[in-house]
């Protein structure tokens, strides 16, 4: 019987100064700001991990955007002043960490022409060819604080700013920063921050494996997308604090690891391609309570109090993308970061 297993071109030639872009709207720029942010400064936390977080959308929507754009036009994220890549460091979704000039915490920031609210893109720095891009604007822009060393110095009290300009246009234009090549500038406002020595942890109850029931081919076949299958698996994550934390507010936010649905909420594709004996057409639905987790959703869960010890429940189940669907293995991967407010 068929069953499925479970275990959890940068183009150099010489440009006219004016662009064949097509635009639509106008240039916005949107404030980003770290003020008194909870930093974790604890050395025992790995590089890569995140700080903080921040989300911004209003303007964000309305940012001019850009289309038809012939071979000669390029396209550019550029940060003002300067920035380096933190070597050796990735942050969320694997993307590309940058130096804010704070030994031990970088940045990482997202597309503005890619992406969705549940699955953004990391943006990387530089210039590339904007023909045959496309432009469908986003809704909104986030920015990810990354740690990038061991030693983060505690000793900075102040501020930093660095502004993050996105543009399309010729290349004399885009270096210009002109008007018309402008799209949106993101200015980044660092510090002052609140550095903690320690900070609530969270473990998997029973470890960090969930391994759900083998379940029939067919069986899946039968059961309405998203629905339960029987076969579904719960889970709870424990959270303990120190007295320093003791009553005060935190949030928490899911990241996944592997790839996650951009358009259906709570739901991981299947990490293993069919190639490699993957299941097809399978993946897996993370909920808490009946309603599925909202991934990269960094307002909507929140402990307001939290206390020496707490748990959260969840389940963990099947999930199918179409009727196409043929048996193998499912695994895919994702992580709950806590942070207080």
């Amino acid at each position: 019987m068929k069953r499925i297993v479970a275990f959890i071109s940068l183009l150099f030639i010489n440009l006219p100064a004016l662009a064949d872009c097509g635009y639509d709207g106008s240039d916005s720029a949107v404030n980003v700001t770290f003020s008194s942010t909870k930093i974790l400064s604890d050395t025992s936390l790995a590089a890569g991990s995140v700080l903080g977080v921040r989300t911004v959308g209003g303007a964000v929507a309305t940012a001019k955007t850009f289309k038809n754009c012939k071979v000669n036009d390029v396209y550019a994220i550029i940060a003002s002043p300067s920035v380096n890549l933190a070597a050796g460091v990735t942050g969320v979704l694997g993307g590309p960490v940058y130096e804010t000039g704070i030994p031990g915490i970088g940045f990482e920031n997202s597309e503005a022409i890619a992406g969705a609210n549940g699955r953004p893109v990391p943006a990387t720095l530089g210039t590339v060819s904007a023909y045959g891009l496309n432009d469908p604007g986003v809704q909104q822009l986030t920015v990810w604080l990354i740690k990038t060393k061991d030693n983060i110095d505690t000793s900075f009290s102040g501020k930093k700013e660095i502004a993050v300009s996105y543009r399309a246009g010729s290349v004399n234009q885009v270096n210009a920063n002109s008007a018309t090549a402008r799209l949106l500038q993101a200015n980044l406002k660092l510090g002052p921050f609140i550095y903690r020595e320690t900070s609530c942890n969270v473990t998997p109850k029973g470890g960090s494996t969930i391994n759900l029931t083998n379940i029939e081919a067919s069986q899946l076949k039968a059961v309405a997308q998203g629905g339960g299958t029987g076969k579904q698996k719960e889970f709870t994550l424990d959270i303990t604090c120190p007295d320093t934390s003791v009553g005060t507010k935190y949030t928490y936010w899911f990241n996944p690891i592997t790839e996650n649905s951009a358009s259906k909420d709570g739901v991981l594709l299947n990490s293993i391609p069919d190639t490699a004996g993957g299941a097809k057409d399978v993946g897996f639905i993370i909920k808490q309570g009946s309603s599925p987790i909202v991934f990269f959703d960094y307002k909507k869960y929140t402990i307001a109090s939290v206390k020496k010890s707490q748990s959260l429940n969840f389940t963990a189940d099947y999930y199918k993308f179409s009727d196409s669907l043929m048996p193998g293995n499912v695994r895919a991967i994702f992580e709950i970061i806590l942070q207080e407010e």
